[in-house]
C-alpha cells in the first residue's frame, strides 16, 4: 500500500448532491466528522480517464469493467491540513489530533508528536513566525478567533510527510472540535448565476450557491493492488506521482487542480 498526498492548487467542488440548507450545492463530507473528503470513486474515475486518455495499456485489468473488478484500489482522501486566514503570516495550515492520529494509522507513519495537553483555547504551532504578543501572552489569531500558543518545532515535520509545497513554519495543531468548526464553517461559498442569452438577465431560478474547499487544502489517501500485484501497482504509482489532475466539478472554471505525490517516489 502506498500513501498519496493530494495538495489542492485551485478551489475544488466534490459535491454531495443538492441541499435544503443555505448552500444549494455542498461539498462531500464524512458523515460522522463533518470533515471534507474526496470519495475513492471520484479519485479512481479521474485517474482512469487520464490513464485512458494517454493511451496506456491494461486499463480494464487495472480499473475493471462491468463484468470484473479492477486490480487497483484507491481509498477515500481524508483531510490532513486545512488553510485558514491568520492575522500574521497571511494564512496557516491547521490540523488536529484526530486528523493526525488517523493519518498515522492509515499510512503507517509515526509522527511522535505530543499534544496531550492541548486545550480548547490553545494551539500548538511549528514556529514563532506566526505568533503575536498580547498582554505578555503569545497568541495566534485565526479568522476572528485567538488562541494561546505553544511553539513546538517538531510540528514542522508534517511538511516532510505531506506536501513539500507547504511552509513548515506555518502549521498549527488545534483541538478536534475547533478544527471541525473551521473545516465546517470556513470553506468558500460562491454565488453562481445562469444568464438568459436572449434578455441578458438572470434566468428565473438561475441563482444558486456552491461550496468549495479552498486552495492549499491537503488530503491524504492510499493506493494498493487487490491481488498484491506490485507490477500493476507500480504502473499506477508511476503514472500519478508528481502529476496534476483535476477533481470534482466545474472543470472549465479551473476548479479542482490538485498535485499528487506518492510515498517512496
Amino acid at each position: 500500500m502506498k500513501k498519496i498526498i493530494y495538495h489542492q492548487l485551485t478551489p475544488m467542488h466534490v459535491g454531495s448532491g443538492s441541499s435544503l440548507g443555505v448552500v444549494d450545492l455542498p461539498i462531500y463530507r464524512e458523515a460522522h466528522t463533518d470533515f471534507p473528503a474526496i470519495p475513492s470513486s471520484a479519485i479512481k474515475g479521474v485517474v482512469r480517464a487520464n490513464y485512458e486518455k494517454e493511451g496506456k495499456d491494461n486499463v480494464e485489468i487495472l480499473f475493471g469493467n462491468e463484468d470484473m473488478e479492477g486490480d487497483i484500489i484507491f481509498t477515500d482522501a481524508k483531510i490532513l491540513l486545512f488553510p485558514v486566514k491568520s492575522l500574521k503570516g497571511v494564512f496557516v495550515w491547521i490540523t488536529s489530533p484526530l486528523a493526525l492520529q488517523r493519518f498515522e494509522r492509515d499510512t503507517n507513519t509515526s509522527l511522535n508528536l505530543n499534544y496531550s495537553n492541548l486545550t480548547r483555547n490553545k494551539a500548538f504551532v511549528s514556529s514563532d513566525s506566526i505568533v503575536l504578543k498580547n498582554n505578555n501572552k503569545n497568541i495566534i489569531v485565526l479568522e476572528e478567533f485567538s488562541f494561546e500558543v505553544e511553539v513546538n518545532p517538531d510540528i514542522a515535520k508534517l511538511k516532510d510527510v505531506s506536501s513539500d509545497k507547504i511552509d513548515k513554519d506555518k502549521i498549527v495543531i488545534l483541538p478536534d472540535d475547533v478544527f471541525r468548526f473551521f473545516v465546517k464553517n470556513y470553506t468558500e461559498v460562491v454565488a453562481r448565476i445562469r444568464i438568459d442569452q436572449e434578455t441578458g438577465t438572470v434566468k428565473e431560478g438561475g441563482l444558486w450557491y456552491q461550496e468549495l474547499t479552498p486552495t492549499e487544502t491537503v488530503y491524504y489517501g492510499c493506493v494498493t493492488s487487490r491481488t498484491n500485484n506490485q507490477e500493476n501497482l507500480k504502473k499506477i504509482v508511476d503514472f500519478i506521482n508528481d502529476k496534476i489532475l483535476q477533481f470534482g466539478g466545474d472543470e472549465t472554471l479551473g476548479r479542482g487542480f490538485t498535485h499528487l505525490k506518492v510515498e517512496g517516489n
